[in-house]
C-alpha cells in the first residue's frame, strides 16, 4: 500500500512538525510521529520533506519493512498544485504529491538518515566554533585565556563530524535526478 505524507510546522510552535498523510486522497489523518503511521512490510511512504527531528520515526519505518521515499526537488509540489488547482494546504499538497513520478522521490535506508543527522550536527557545531573564534579574536588577551578551553574543547567534535560529512558527500554525489518534463 502506499502511503503520502506532507510534513509541515505547527502554526503554534514553528519548531514542531505536523504530519498529514493520506492512502487515497480522500481520507486524511493527522499524527506527531512518523512512527504512528500505521505502514507495514511491503508498504512505501512517500513525502514532502524528512525534517531532523522527524529521523528516529523515519528509522522505525524502515525497521518495521516499510520503504520510505523523499521528493528530491520541493518545487514540483507547487508546479502540481497549479497544474491541478490544488489548495495551498496538507491535503493538498498531498493530492499534488501523488501526481508526481515515483522518480521524482528518492529512497531512504538507516545509515543515509543517521549521516543526515550527524552532518546536521557538524554543521551546527562549525557554526557555533566559528561564532566563538570571532568573539576570542575580539578579545583582551586575559578574556582570551578564559575562552581558551572552551574552543579548544570544541575541536574533536568538530573533527569527528566532518568525518561524517565527507562520507555523506561521497555516497550521495552519484545519485542522478530523473529528467523533467
Amino acid at each position: 500500500m502506499k502511503f503520502y505524507a506532507d510534513v509541515h510546522r505547527t502554526k503554534k510552535n514553528s519548531e514542531r512538525y505536523r504530519i498529514t498523510y493520506s492512502t487515497d486522497g480522500i481520507t486524511f489523518k493527522h499524527i506527531d510521529s512518523l512512527g504512528e503511521i500505521p505502514a507495514g512490510p511491503g508498504d512505501r511512504l512517500f513525502m514532502d520533506t524528512i525534517p531532523p527531528q522527524h529521523t528516529d520515526g523515519a528509522i522505525e519505518l524502515l525497521r518495521r519493512g516499510v520503504e520510505v521515499y523523499y521528493l528530491r526537488r520541493l518545487t514540483l509540489i507547487e508546479k502540481m498544485r497549479r497544474e491541478h488547482k490544488l489548495p495551498k494546504s496538507a491535503r493538498g499538497d498531498i493530492k499534488a504529491l501523488m501526481n508526481i513520478e515515483e522518480g521524482w522521490f528518492r529512497r531512504v535506508t538507516e545509515d543515509f538518515l543517521v549521516l543526515r543527522r550527524m552532518i546536521l550536527a557538524h554543521r551546527s557545531l562549525s557554526k557555533t566554533h566559528q561564532q566563538l573564534m570571532n568573539k576570542y579574536r575580539a578579545l583582551s588577551e586575559a578574556e582570551k585565556e578564559v575562552l581558551k578551553p572552551v574552543i579548544s574543547s570544541s575541536l574533536p567534535l568538530i573533527s569527528l563530524s566532518a568525518s561524517a560529512h565527507l562520507l555523506v558527500e561521497s555516497a550521495t554525489s552519484s545519485t542522478s535526478y530523473p529528467m523533467s518534463r
